[in-house]
């Protein structure tokens, strides 16, 4: 584990020698379409003259597995069974192992809904990921390795 940097000056507001590293915060969360959640537990740097500041990288993964979790949840209750994908078919769309979809479910890259305790992505945020790749072309190099093979 990287050693935490020690934050002396606000990068924010450059006042010097004010920020503050806090812990065990609590966040309240409001999301459009969605009830709000509090998240616990969480650390970061603040400054103690503009009161602005930043989570921990770790305080940052769990807020994002806390939202991802909520919206989930909710969305299990709007999303239908035809709008719902299987992880191996979600795999095999974004060329990635089902362990790769699991931990972009995880950290919320990738919507999913729980249903009967399990995570299963969402299809048009599936859609929306694939059509986001952009397509590069193969080198002239790797054409030659190919044709010639």
């Amino acid at each position: 584990m990287l050693p935490r940097k020690k934050w002396k000056d606000c990068p924010i507001c450059g006042a010097a020698g004010t920020m503050r590293f806090k812990k065990g915060l609590r966040e309240h969360c409001e999301m459009k379409s969605y009830s709000g959640i509090d998240v616990e537990g969480l650390d970061g740097h603040f400054c103690t003259k503009c009161e602005d500041g930043f989570w921990t990288l770790a305080s940052e993964r769990k807020l994002s597995q806390a939202l991802s979790e909520h919206m989930a949840r909710e969305d299990s209750t709007r999303v239908t069974a035809s709008e719902i994908a299987s992880v191996k078919e979600a795999a095999q769309a974004l060329s990635i192992t089902v362990q790769g979809v699991h931990k972009m479910m995880k950290e919320g890259r990738l919507r999913y809904v729980v249903a009967a305790e399990l995570r299963l992505p969402i299809r048009s945020d599936l859609k929306r990921i694939v059509d986001s790749k952009v397509a590069r072309p193969i080198p002239r190099s790797t054409k030659r390795r190919i044709q010639s093979a």
